[in-house]
C-alpha cells in the first residue's frame, strides 16, 4: 500500500513540475495597413513637399523630429499631414541619407573623409522618397493619387509598393 501511494505521489509531483516549467510566448507583429508609394526624383525634400502639396491639395509640413536610427547614426527628414476631414494621414520621407565619415585614424591618407549612403528601405535603393498614406479608402483613390503625382515635372516615376514585400517594413512604423 505504501508503494502504491508513493507512485501516486511521484506521478502528481512530476505532473506539477511539467505545468510549472511550461513557457508561454506571444508573437506580435505590427499591422501594416497603409498604402505606400515609391517616388523617383531629383528634387530636394522641401521642394518635393511643396510640389506634392500643390498637386495633391494636401499640406505636408516638416515634422519636428526626423526619423532617427541611432544604431546606424542616420536620420531621415519627415513631412506629415493629418487630414481630419478624410481621416487620412500622409507622411513623406526620404529614402537616402548621405553622410561623411572620417577614415583617417592616425595614418596619412589623401582623402581623410569618405561619403556613405544609408537607406531607410535598403531593398529599394533606387527609390528617392516614400509616401505613406494611412486610411486611404480604396485602390481607385490610390490610382488617382499616383496619376496626380506623375503629373509633377521633376518626378520621373511613382508607383505603389506592397509593404508586406519589404524586409525592412518595420522602419516605416512611427
Amino acid at each position: 500500500m505504501i508503494y502504491k501511494n508513493y507512485l501516486y505521489f511521484c506521478k502528481n509531483a512530476c505532473f506539477n513540475l511539467i505545468i510549472v516549467s511550461k513557457i508561454h510566448s506571444i508573437d506580435f507583429e505590427f499591422d501594416h495597413d497603409y498604402a505606400l508609394i515609391g517616388i523617383h526624383s531629383v528634387l530636394t525634400d522641401y521642394r518635393m513637399a511643396y510640389f506634392l502639396n500643390s498637386h495633391l491639395d494636401i499640406r505636408l509640413r516638416r515634422f519636428k523630429d526626423d526619423l532617427d536610427f541611432k544604431y546606424e547614426n542616420c536620420s531621415f527628414p519627415l513631412y506629415k499631414f493629418e487630414d481630419e476631414t478624410a481621416f487620412t494621414s500622409w507622411s513623406l520621407m526620404a529614402n537616402k541619407y548621405v553622410f561623411t565619415e572620417n577614415t583617417s585614424e592616425g595614418g596619412t591618407i589623401i582623402f581623410p573623409e569618405e561619403t556613405k549612403i544609408s537607406y531607410l528601405i535598403p531593398e529599394k535603393k533606387r527609390v528617392d522618397y516614400f509616401i505613406k498614406i494611412e486610411g486611404l479608402k480604396d485602390d481607385a483613390a490610390l490610382n488617382k493619387t499616383l496619376l496626380n503625382i506623375n503629373k509633377i515635372n521633376n518626378i520621373m516615376a511613382s508607383y505603389a509598393i506592397d509593404p508586406m514585400d519589404l524586409k525592412s517594413r518595420d522602419n516605416l512604423i512611427f
